[in-house]
């Protein structure tokens, strides 16, 4: 047996104090996560996994004290800081605020990001990028040619804020771009999986502060995205209302252009909450199948016998001919002889019984299928080819769960494979995708839940788009459609409908919908008459208000600058309650709030919470019309502002979203008005909820399909033939992803963005300088 030794060499210029330090402890260390235990269906678990993944992260949130909660913090301030220098013109007034990157799966998930960050701030000027695009351009020798794409060396990065979105924290082009950036702007930062990835320790080479978010769901070994989907969404929406929390509690709100208000943030809180009881309906719990899960399994075994009945009739093929060619007894030739009619019938009527044995072989595989329907109750007239897969969804859903699904039967046999494809049915399923509809295609499409005003539009273009498509008929049949979302209604051409079980409140305009209404059409009806009666009867009071618009301001104005100069101030400049409550009632009467109310909207205010108003803070109250006024109220009464921090937003308490703003004695079309307030929350909830819960119901069910075809071979192989189906041939994902761009001029580019900054630094300080000349010789000259 050879004998070696072990030699260790320390190569830090300080020595260590004890070996241990020069180790890094696997166990026990809060910053590497264990690895996954070996399971056989690591997809399943990790669906299983969603709702307690999910509630992990709103935990450490909201009563945890680790990195996210410090990164979050950094990362405002980042953005905040951003926003000051365009105030002072220390940066382009058109430069960018905040860049966010990505690949694949990551990338459609910072695109929603990004986008429901520039709603909730108009101002903000908010820019998604692949990162494969961005290390084209610039990290190159010579730049990638973006055909296609507005991404140009005109868009300013300088001292942006930058955030990456990497499951693994390895992968190529987003690693890459970590590095670049360094050029251009420190203030980068991360979303991963856990603290310890390569992109990670980029980025805490920075220093000063934390740059790394985490969903701490560690490596999964299952390609087929689910978990860490679902995760990265909830994490990316926490840091959405911490941002949005954060910059409207800042002076520098009004150059970010808010759109989005504290009662927003508090109803999207509360539905975040709820969301999770929501996907435990979905995935189903540990021991029991819930409703809901049930419904979506069931739907995934059933398109999977569409699938599986192409290799169940080759074998009872296989099974016919080895029979009938090995006994020599094809069927109709065997009855023939065994009722003794080749002495009594012509020679030549013999070979009729031989030609319908010949057809019997030669469509022997149409009429196998045609019994396996038969006995399976499935349509006959299905085209007899390989089956298509359709997933119609908004943009990230349906690209998410065409990757989850395609990547679920890479490695099936061919027998058995999916062609699997993904639109939106708002926009472009029925240019793509109808003219690819045949009998048996498989349609999967996503609803919005159309009863919420700001959504119904986009399920009435659905709910056209799954018609469109189910009406194509050929030989009386179409493709097989299934919608799923929270509207119960099934829609009259679809073959099933799926409803998920939420629990959230209800918001105004559901609350003034008449009772058994469902259906997209008649929802857009009701919302319709209902707007049409609103905008004829505000017809002339619109025009008159136009008319007068200018005197009412002044009138306003001077109102506001009246109660301002008579209200009685303490020696600090402060006006305490009793004495705004007194001047409010006396120049604001046309304001029904109670002292309650007052007081709560009062205390919304007071920022530094010592029970006083400045000037401009009670003059910010003034300015405020009734509705807001309300809302504020209603929001102030359902929370606490001394309990309210930057992390824990005190979420809605109402039974019904926006109840407070209605009063006794409004009409039912001035309740109609009140809804476009919650327009943006709607929204929200579509765009950070539901959305969500209709991936995670995707994945339940094409789970359950994938599940069905992978244990449908080795059971009929007798264990020989077998794949894995949290596989792919590429086997890229674990530890990176493919990227098709270089990183190997890099550095050099790095050095080249150095100096361009530099130079662009020192331009516009020469610039001041030469204006200050400019203007001091202007003034010399005036002297003389």
């Amino acid at each position: 047996m050879m004998q070696s030794k072990l030699k260790v060499v320390s190569v830090n210029d300080k020595p260590f104090s004890s070996m241990a330090q020069l180790f890094v402890p696997l166990e026990e260390n809060p910053l590497v996560l264990p690895l996954p235990k070996t399971l056989p269906d690591p997809v399943g678990n990790d669906i299983k996994e969603i709702p307690q993944a999910l509630k992990n992260i709103q935990t450490d949130w909201r009563m945890g004290e680790g990195q996210n909660r410090a990164s979050a913090m950094s990362l405002s301030r980042a953005l905040l800081a951003r926003l000051r220098e365009k105030m002072s013109g220390q940066s382009a007034p058109d430069g960018i605020d905040l860049l966010v990157t990505g690949c694949e799966v990551s990338l459609w998930l910072g695109e929603q990001f990004a986008t429901d960050l520039a709603h909730c701030f108009k101002h903000l000027n908010v820019r998604t990028v692949s990162a494969n695009k961005l290390l084209g351009l610039s990290g190159q020798q010579f730049s990638m040619c973006q055909t296609g794409h507005d991404l140009s060396d005109n868009w300013d990065l300088h001292d942006c804020v930058v955030l990456i979105i990497s499951h693994s924290g390895g992968t190529f082009a987003s690693l890459a771009v970590s590095k670049l950036l360094q050029a251009v702007t420190k203030r980068i930062f991360v979303v991963t999986s856990e603290w310890d990835t390569q992109i990670g320790k980029q980025l805490r080479a920075l220093g000063t502060y934390s740059h790394v978010f985490s969903t701490n769901i560690s490596l999964r070994p299952a390609e087929p995205c689910s978990v860490s989907v679902a995760a990265t969404q909830q994490l990316l929406t926490q840091i959405l209302m911490y941002l949005a929390f954060r910059i409207l509690s800042d002076d520098v709100k009004d150059s970010a252009g808010p759109v989005i208000t504290r009662t927003d943030l508090a109803e999207l809180e509360h539905v975040n909450r709820t969301n999770i009881e929501a996907l435990q309906e979905i995935v189903g719990y540990h021991k029991s199948m819930s409703k809901t899960e049930r419904e979506l399994r069931r739907r995934g075994r059933a398109w999977a016998q569409h699938v599986l009945e192409t290799p169940r009739a080759w074998i009872l093929c296989a099974a016919y001919v080895a029979v009938t060619v090995t006994c020599g007894i094809p069927p109709i030739t065997a009855i023939t002889t065994q009722a003794g009619l080749y002495e009594k019938v012509p020679q030549e009527l013999l070979y009729v019984a031989r030609a319908l044995d010949a057809a019997i072989y030669i469509f022997l595989p149409q009429i196998m299928i045609f019994c396996i329907r038969l006995l399976q109750c499935r349509p006959l007239l299905h085209r007899m080819t390989g089956r298509t897969v359709v997933i119609g969804d908004v943009p990230w859903v349906a690209q998410c769960v065409e990757a989850f699904l395609s990547k679920l039967v890479a490695c099936t046999y061919s027998a058995t494979a999916l062609a699997v494809f993904s639109a939106n049915p708002a926009d472009h399923l029925v240019h793509r995708m109808t003219h690819r509809v045949v009998r048996g295609s498989l349609l999967a499409c996503g609803r919005p839940d159309g009863r919420l005003v700001a959504l119904t539009s986009a399920e009435q273009s659905v709910c056209l788009s799954v018609n469109q498509a189910s009406s194509i008929q050929s030989l009386g049949v179409t493709c097989e459609s299934i919608t799923i979302g929270h509207n119960p209604h099934k829609l009259p051409l679809t073959a099933h409908h799926v409803c998920l079980q939420g629990s959230r409140p209800q918001f105004l305009c559901e609350h003034l919908l008449p009772p058994g209404v469902q259906s997209a059409t008649a929802l857009q009806g009701c919302f319709g008459n209902l707007a049409d009666s609103v905008e004829s009867n505000d017809l002339w009071a619109k025009l008159r208000e136009d008319l007068s618009n200018t005197s009412k301001k002044r009138i306003a104005s001077s109102s506001v600058e009246t109660m301002l100069a008579s209200l009685q101030k303490d020696s600090d400049g402060q006006v305490s309650f009793k004495d705004f409550e007194r001047g409010f009632k006396e120049f604001m009467p046309t304001h029904h709030l109670d002292r309650k109310d007052l007081k709560a909207v009062f205390d919304r205010f007071d920022q530094n919470y010592n029970g006083a108003l400045s000037p401009s803070e009670c003059k910010a109250i003034l300015q405020l019309d009734s509705v807001s006024l309300m809302s504020y109220a209603q929001l102030a009464r359902n929370t606490s502002p001394s309990s309210m921090d930057h992390f824990n937003i005190q979420e809605s308490t109402e039974r019904i979203f926006g109840a407070r703003l209605i009063n006794s004695d409004m009409s039912a079309k001035d309740q109609f008005k009140m809804t476009e307030s919650q327009r943006l929350s709607m929204m929200l909830y579509e765009s950070r909820i539901a959305s969500l819960q209709r991936a995670v119901a995707f994945f339940v069910m094409f789970h359950q399909m994938g599940k069905t075809i992978a244990e449908f071979w080795p059971w009929v192989s007798f264990g020989i033939l077998r794949y894995r189906m949290d596989r792919t041939h590429s086997i890229m994902r674990i530890a990176t992803t493919a990227s098709p761009v270089s990183g190997a001029n890099v550095r050099e580019k790095m050095v080249d963005l150095e100096t361009k900054k530099s130079l662009v630094r020192v331009k516009g300080l020469l610039s001041k300088m030469i204006a200050l000349w400019r203007q001091q010789q202007v003034y010399s000259s005036a002297e003389f």
